[in-house]
């Protein structure tokens, strides 16, 4: 396990590597740049190229490049073009307010995905199976934002329960987890009720029921035991993707996470921002997606056994 674990390590390295190349080049040949934003719209060619020298845009790509990457192995990821301040830091101050979100919106999806999917499987084929397969495809065919504006026009502007903009408390929270949580809830709930289904039909659940077990414990020990790995990996990753994808929520919400600080960069081509952003986007991916694995090897020990 030890040997599947450094193999995954320098994998994600090589990973992180060919993301920082790619992201560093795409940013740095797309028209404008942080040198125009700087000088204002009323700055002559002269003065953005005098900008321009000042930041070091004026330098070949590749000195740029190994400039940036020999800092971020020292764990420096430069400075802000437009405040100054080191993008660690303000990556980190965003940070925990997205980690909030998206972990309050996975324990919504998880919870009611699990009991919707559940609850299908178990009456398959009847009314409530149809109503939560309705919900499914709502939910995974309607955009977010339209969940978060009818839930701030109904909660927020028609019985004034909850605020819609900013953070602080816990009422802040609750639109846009839930605005986040909608499409991961449907999906969770028909991928659980799939994998049950599968899993339900197998030779070796029947064999369970003919030694006079439990429908219960079947369900708990067999049927359920088996079809949640891969609702493991689904759920390992769509975390990932609430930590990095949640910029629509984060905008509509005013929520003061890191997607909201890379759209602001992006606006004003505060590239090192969008970058480090990236980067550690990256980074929570790869973690998560070996998390995953183990996570595998402990559910399933023929895991380990043939990653050894």
């Amino acid at each position: 396990m030890f040997g599947y674990l450094l193999k995954r390590l320098i994998s994600a390295a090589l990973v992180l590597v060919a993301v920082s190349i790619l992201v560093f080049a795409l940013l740095n040949v797309i028209p404008g740049d942080v040198a125009q934003t700087l000088a204002g719209d009323s700055a002559s060619q002269e003065q953005i190229a005098a900008k321009r020298r000042e930041l070091g845009l004026d330098r070949p790509l590749p000195v740029r490049y190994l400039e940036f990457a020999q800092g971020v192995v020292h764990g420096d990821l430069g400075k802000s073009a437009i405040s100054g301040r080191p993008v660690s830091t303000l990556l980190m101050e965003r940070f925990g307010a997205t980690v909030n979100l998206a972990l309050a919106a996975l324990a919504l999806a998880v919870f009611f995905g699990l009991l919707a999917g559940t609850i299908a499987a178990l009456r398959a084929g009847g009314y409530v199976d149809l109503l939560v397969m309705m919900f499914t495809t709502l939910g995974e065919s309607l955009p977010s934002f339209w969940f978060s504006l009818l839930l701030i026009q109904f909660f927020a502007l028609h019985l004034g329960w909850l605020p819609v903009l900013g953070a602080g408390t816990l009422a802040h929270l609750v639109l846009p987890a839930i605005s986040l949580a909608l499409p991961a809830i449907a999906l969770i709930a028909r991928m659980v009720r799939g994998c049950l289904l599968d899993v339900k039909n197998a030779d070796f659940v029947r064999t369970a029921h003919a030694k006079g077990l439990s429908h219960f414990a079947v369900w708990r020990e067999h049927i359920f035991r088996n079809a949640i790995l891969p609702v493991i990996t689904m759920l390992g990753l769509y975390l990932g993707n609430l930590l990095g994808g949640a910029f629509i929520i984060e905008t509509i919400f005013a929520w003061p996470g890191l997607g909201r600080l890379v759209v602001q960069a992006i606006f004003d081509r505060d590239f090192p921002v969008v970058i480090g952003a990236v980067l550690l986007i990256a980074l929570i991916y790869q973690v998560l997606n070996i998390l995953v694995d183990l996570a595998h090897a402990w559910f399933d020990p023929r895991v380990g056994t043939e990653a050894m």
